[in-house]
This record gives C-alpha cells, structure tokens and sequence, in this order.
C-alpha cells in the first residue's frame, strides 16, 4: 500500500489519481467513479472532476478515454440506462457546455455512445428526451422495488455459501 495504510491509503491513492493529470484518462475517470460509489466523492467533486477531463481543451482521446473509464466502457451504456445518478452527472455535464464547445464535443460523444448496444442508445435517447431526474419516477420498472428488501436479499446468502464454498460470517 504505497500511499498509506489500509483502506485510507487507498482512498487517498484513489483519489490522486483521479486529480493527477499525467494519470492517463481511463484510470483518472474509473478512480473517479470507484470514488463516487463507495461515497468518497460527492457528485458535485465528480461533476467538476467530469468538467476537467471533458473540457474542450482536454485532448479528445484523453477525454473519451475519461468517459470510458467512468462509465464502464461498451458497457457503460447498460450503466447509464440503469445509475440515474450517473446518466444525471453526464447529463449536468452536456448541459454545461457552451453552445460555441458544443460541436466540438460531439466526436467525443460519438466515440463513446457510438461502442454502446444498440438497444442501450435508444433507450438513453428515450431517457434523455424524457429529462433528467424523470428516468424512475415517471412509472414504476417491473421487477425493482423502490427500495431494496434487506430481508429478502439475506435469504440468498446461504445458497452464496454454498456455490462459493464459504461460511457466512455471524
């Protein structure tokens, strides 16, 4: 642990190379994201975080890189579709470019939204042209509550134990 001891040396390890430039795009944006999800980041630290690595005047490959990296790369697609927090982020970031920018942007954008699924590009444009916050609270999604059942989700544990071949902890 080359930063420090245990679990805050890494979060500080995280955390330089999601600020350090020289760190190449896809690590910077996926220490950012790692950040974020395990509450080290707030969405505001990512949104300004997001404006740096996409600027106009970030190299387009380091940039496209970042993105890739944040969202999960092919994959991202499914992601955004599902974290409306991050398709959110994304969507603050796209609204905050200037208009003079814009067309700069878009090969960015092309590049990363150009690998995702078929099926995961419509459904973000249908998700985009609803508005943000609106993805989940316009209907209801068959299949998720809309908190998680903790009490549900524990019953699966020992089936875990037993295809893992490991004991739950008491």
């Amino acid at each position: 642990d080359p930063g420090g001891t245990g679990r805050a040396g890494a979060v500080r390890d995280l955390r330089r190379l999601a600020e350090t430039e020289r760190t190449p795009g896809a690590v910077r944006g996926r220490a950012a994201r790692i950040l974020l999800d395990e509450g080290r980041l707030t969405d505001d630290e990512a949104a300004r975080l997001m404006g740096l690595a996409l600027s106009p005047g970030a190299p387009p490959a380091s940039a496209a890189a970042w993105l890739d990296g944040f969202v999960g790369g092919t994959g991202g697609g499914l992601l955004l579709v599902h974290d409306e927090r991050l398709l959110t982020l994304l969507d603050r970031w796209l609204s905050g470019v200037p208009a003079e920018a814009f067309t700069d942007v878009l090969p960015l954008l092309r590049r990363t939204f150009g690998a995702y699924e078929p099926g995961a590009r419509r459904t973000l444009g249908e998700l985009a042209a609803r508005g943000p916050g609106t993805a989940r609270r316009t209907a209801a999604v068959p299949g998720f509550a809309a908190a998680p059942d903790t009490a549900r989700a524990a019953g699966v544990l020992p089936l875990l134990d037993l295809v893992l071949g490991t004991e739950a902890a008491a």
